[in-house]
Order: C-alpha cells, then sequence, then structure tokens
C-alpha cells in the first residue's frame, strides 16, 4: 500500500511540473498574441524591433506577472532618472528607497512609447539603428553592450525567447511594409510548434516578389558611398573612377588636402555652400537637390537626413515650423529650437539647415574668415558647432569684428 502511494505521489509530482511548463509557455503565447500588434506599431514608428521589444517585456515583467507590471503598467523595467522623468513612480519596496524607483504608467501601451522613446534618444544606443531592423542578434548583442542590462547572459536570454516563440517574424512582416528589402534574406531559425498569428515565410513570399530586383544594385559600378563623400566634386568624372578603381579612400583623400596650402579653403570649396541674407543676416541653407554632406541615419525622420561635422540634420522646406518639425522628428521642440540656437519665435527658412541632435563641441576647422552678414549663430550652425562653445572661443561682441576677421572655430 505505502508503495502503491508513493507512486501516485510520484506521477502527480510530474504531472504538476508539466503542467506548469505548460502553463508557462501558455502565458507567453498568450502575452505575446495581446501586444504583439502593439510591439509592431512602435517599430514601425520607431524602428526598434518588435521581436527585441517583446523580449525584453517578457524577461522584464515576467510575462507581465511581477509588481512593477501589475501596479505601475511598467512592462520594461525602466527606472525613474529623477533628472529627466517627471511622471509618477513607484518604488519596489516599502521604505521609498531612490534605488529601487521605477517609472509608473497610465496604460500599458504608454510603457511601450516609453520603452521605444528610452532606446530611440539616448546617444548610448544610437549605434543600434545601424543594424537591421531584422537583426535581432546584433540589437540584443548592442544592448547587452550599451549597459541596457546587468544580467551577463541578456543577450543570449533575449535571442532564446525570440528563437524559441518565433518573435523574428513580426520583424519581417514589418520590414516588409515599409519596403526594407534587407529584410526579406531568409532566416535560418527552427520553426516552433507554435507562432501566435504570424504569417509564414510561404505566405509572405507573393509580396516578396515585387521587391526582388533591388538586391542587385550593389553590383552595380558606381563610386562607393564613403569614397563618394570625401572625394572632392571639383575633380573631373574621369579622375574620380580612377582615384575609385584604386580603393584607396584615406590616401585619396590625403592627395587632395595635400593639393592647396589653405585647408580652410580647400574644405569650404568641397562643401560648396552659400549662405542665404536675409535682412543682412546669413542663414545656413543648403540646396536640396544638390547636397555636400555624406547621408546619415535617424531613427524616426521620415525626411532625408545628413550630417555636418558628426551632427545630423534635415533640410527645411517651405511653410516649415519648428513645431511641425518637432512633431514629425518626435523631438520637443524647446529641444530642437536649443538644437538651432533659436531662443525667440523665429522660424527656420526653405533650405535652412535644421538640427536634429545637439551641435558638436569641436571642430576640425580652425578659422572662419567674416564674410558681409556673418553672425555668430551662422558660424555656430555652418560648422555644426554649438553657439556657446564659439561665442566663449572668441572675446568681445560680434561687432568688435570686421568683414576679412578671422575668429576661432576649432582652435586651440
Amino acid at each position: 500500500m505505502k508503495k502503491i502511494v508513493t507512486i501516485v505521489a510520484l506521477l502527480l509530482a510530474l504531472t504538476n511540473l508539466f503542467a506548469q511548463n505548460y502553463t508557462q509557455d501558455d502565458q507567453v503565447y498568450d502575452y505575446i498574441d495581446q501586444y504583439k500588434d502593439l510591439a509592431m506599431k512602435e517599430m514601425e514608428l520607431y524602428k526598434v524591433p518588435a521581436s527585441i521589444t517583446l523580449a525584453q517585456a517578457i524577461y522584464a515583467s515576467k510575462i507581465g506577472t511581477n509588481r512593477i507590471a501589475k501596479e505601475a503598467n511598467n512592462h520594461f523595467g525602466i527606472m525613474c532618472h529623477t533628472k529627466e522623468w517627471t511622471g509618477d513612480t513607484f518604488y519596489e519596496t516599502d521604505n521609498h528607497s531612490s534605488d529601487y524607483c521605477f517609472r509608473k504608467y497610465a496604460s500599458v501601451e504608454e510603457s511601450y512609447r516609453d520603452h521605444s522613446l528610452f532606446i530611440s534618444q539616448r546617444s548610448r544606443y544610437v549605434k543600434l539603428f545601424y543594424f537591421p531592423i531584422t537583426d535581432y542578434k546584433s540589437w540584443a548583442n548592442g544592448l547587452k553592450e550599451a549597459g541596457y542590462s546587468g544580467n551577463p547572459r541578456y543577450a543570449d536570454t533575449l535571442i532564446s525567447l525570440i528563437e524559441k516563440y518565433y518573435l523574428m517574424h513580426y520583424d519581417r512582416k514589418v520590414a516588409m511594409k515599409l519596403g526594407d528589402t534587407a529584410a526579406l534574406q531568409e532566416m535560418n531559425v527552427p520553426k516552433p510548434d507554435r507562432i501566435v498569428n504570424v504569417e509564414t515565410p510561404a505566405q509572405t513570399q507573393p509580396a516578396v516578389q515585387p521587391k526582388a530586383e533591388p538586391k542587385a544594385e550593389p553590383k552595380t559600378e558606381p563610386v562607393k558611398p564613403v569614397e563618394e563623400t570625401k572625394l572632392p566634386k571639383t575633380e573631373s568624372p574621369a579622375k574620380e573612377e580612377s582615384v575609385a578603381k584604386e580603393d584607396k579612400t584615406v590616401e585619396a583623400a590625403k592627395l587632395q588636402v595635400e593639393q592647396t596650402n589653405d585647408k580652410q579653403e580647400t574644405i569650404e570649396k568641397n562643401v560648396q555652400v552659400k549662405p542665404e541674407k536675409i535682412a543682412g543676416v546669413n542663414y545656413f541653407v543648403v540646396d536640396p537637390y544638390n547636397v555636400p554632406f555624406k547621408s546619415a541615419y535617424f531613427p524616426y525622420s521620415p525626411r532625408p537626413v545628413y550630417e555636418n561635422n558628426k551632427t545630423k540634420f534635415i533640410i527645411a522646406k517651405s511653410g516649415d515650423t519648428y513645431k511641425k518639425l518637432a512633431s514629425i522628428l518626435q523631438i520637443p521642440e524647446k529641444n530642437l529650437r536649443s538644437y538651432n540656437d533659436i531662443y525667440d519665435d523665429s522660424e527656420p527658412i526653405e533650405g535652412e539647415v535644421v538640427y536634429v541632435e545637439m551641435k558638436a563641441t569641436k571642430s576640425p576647422i580652425e578659422y572662419h574668415t567674416l564674410q558681409s552678414g556673418d553672425t555668430y549663430r551662422y558660424v555656430a550652425q555652418k560648422y555644426g558647432v554649438q553657439l556657446k562653445i564659439i561665442i566663449k572661443r572668441n572675446s568681445g561682441s560680434f561687432n568688435s569684428y570686421s568683414v576679412g576677421d578671422r575668429i576661432c572655430i576649432g582652435c586651440k
């Protein structure tokens, strides 16, 4: 009789164990089914892979079951960061220790949106947005390297969740909607037994066909993008092609600099940007059809983005206001005005450079020769250097200088 009881108890224990494992998987699939559309929407807006978002949420919130998720709608464990967070707070312990202060949201949707902003607006995560939005492994490792979590196996944990629950196909679905041909590459990951409302590769194949031809573009013969940005446009097409075939970008760029005795004049000649003068004041404008700056990536800009002195900018169109651009770029208007040293009600003019991040503090250009209509702000915009830095490096008011004088930009 005792043996029978022991066997029954063992069977019950094993049954409970299998039931628990099944229930946990079932909870994960239920969570995915509930929030996959939200994750894909955030991916479409902010370019953070839906697979990464879902995996982070599943891990951080324990499938939406921990206290922070239940009582604060915080599914990503984002802490207060009191210097920037002004919303409601939640304390994991009862003693209100600042070490355990988490952001509290009115809804899970707010938590997902704040997660998108948290990733996309911090400089330490910017390199993630250079990875393809379907490259979940690079994103997972990049998050770990950027210090998102102190767990030494954080990247492996995210990758394991993504592959176990086949989350990468939500990335594929959004990438196809966005027309990202890189997302059409095959994903060599074993298909699981259960997928929550995901289109299989066979189902999505018809939509792939119209996008097949662009894959052949990289095999054509034009000059490489990096080489185009570094070679002056004053060279003849024949010489540009000759230099490109040598595949020695650094040496070619150095040769061009050595052809002149004045580095400042060479750079300005290659830039070929002329100021727009309004009421006697110069504005830094660029012809959108002939932009002499290299292209750049900004996670949520619907307009082309370029880079000047390692600072990203867009080109204003007719009728643009800082409020309108702030809305498009998902940047507070006051921040956008600050980036461009606007402290009144002025608005950008057509063709004007509008920086979408804080300008640099250094510049490879040492001096600027003043022209009629130049102002400190114009100089700051032209060289992508913060206005306060320009003012600090040059004594006296701008009126104390005359046309032909040189002011310090990056001199020491």
